[in-house]
């Protein structure tokens, strides 16, 4: 009798383990209740099809969604490319799809703006330092620091931070609004979210022009955590992947990804996405070390450091191209 009342609590506990809430992180580009509310339709869909409730939750910073899918707060993380890379070298995610603008487009350019009385073109910029202030992203955003970081400013010898006589960092929406207001002159932005904020303020658009774009990079990836059950995992895959695509309610499900962030859905990805980072991560941080004042020892030191991650994360995300 009492191993049978161990047997019956211990599957109490596995159901109500299977059963516990699952959270989708999203980084947001804006306003972080707005991102919420658009995404809770498709975490109410998730929710249905999983049999457990999902909740939603948005963060402006890297950081905190980090943080907040370390310590096992999110399961399933909406993120941009750095942080994703975070995730997986930490060991604890695994990308399983990204994501679909409307029209199936799943890349994204990252663009400099700046007024349209800013300077005429990128070569003017560079001959004023120290006049100019800029508005980037965070050091772990992929579009918003690293792409313009490296491919507009350091491929030209130019370390922004040293450059710009003031540097403001905030998500697409902070940076722009920043340009529009005049309290920056140039602003990193990417071409998804400038899309979406011409629609929100046309007449603060038109005052501005795009002075450099980078080439295209493949769009956001979704993130699970790699301890979740393998059934919820799959589940998962197979919920996202299907969402707009198949199943009677289609067109519902199109008309509540376009609301959720203008998508038309998502595609199969992996870990391997997130290889042109991994690259583009190295080169920038090879250009620093070059300006950094140090000895010869160190710098070869350094140097070995920045190779040794670089090897390790290749091999995690499916070894050389």
């Amino acid at each position: 009798m009492r191993h049978f009342w161990i047997t019956m609590a211990t599957l109490a506990l596995l159901a109500g383990t299977a059963r516990a809430d699952l959270t989708l992180g999203l980084l947001a580009g804006k306003n972080e209740g707005d991102v919420v509310a658009d995404w809770q339709p498709v975490a109410n869909d998730l929710a249905k099809a999983l049999g457990q409730p999902v909740k939603v939750v948005a963060v402006k910073d890297d950081a905190e969604l980090l943080r907040r899918f370390a310590s096992k707060e999110i399961q399933i993380a909406r993120a941009n490319t750095g942080t994703a890379l975070s995730l997986i070298e930490a060991g604890n995610g695994e990308i399983f799809a990204r994501l679909a603008l409307t029209g199936g487009v799943a890349d994204y350019r990252s663009l400099l703006l700046v007024r349209n009385d800013g300077p005429a073109d990128f070569d003017a910029l560079l001959r004023d330092k120290q006049r100019w202030r800029l508005a980037t992203g965070a050091t772990s955003s992929t579009a918003g620091y690293l792409i313009p970081a490296y491919l507009a400013f350091a491929k030209r010898n130019v370390l922004p931070e040293a450059f710009f006589r003031e540097v403001k960092s905030g998500n697409a929406e902070d940076n722009f609004r920043a340009l529009a207001d005049r309290r920056v002159d140039v602003a990193v932005c990417n071409s998804d979210d400038f899309d979406k904020l011409r629609e929100t303020y046309p007449r603060d658009v038109r005052q501005m022009r795009v002075l450099w774009q980078s080439p295209s990079f493949s769009y956001d990836p979704l993130v699970y955590r790699k301890d979740l059950p393998a059934a919820t995992r799959t589940a998962v895959a197979r919920f996202f992947l299907d969402y707009g695509r198949k199943g009677a309610n289609t067109a519902q499900e199109k008309t509540r990804l376009y609301y959720a962030d203008q998508l038309s859905g998502f595609l199969s990805s992996s870990n391997r996405q997130l290889r042109e980072v991994t690259d583009l991560q190295l080169y920038f941080d090879l250009f620093k070390l070059n300006l950094a004042k140090q000895t010869d020892a160190e710098r070869t030191a350094s140097e070995k450091q920045l190779y040794r991650r670089y090897n390790q994360l290749v091999a995690v995300l499916g070894g050389p191209k």
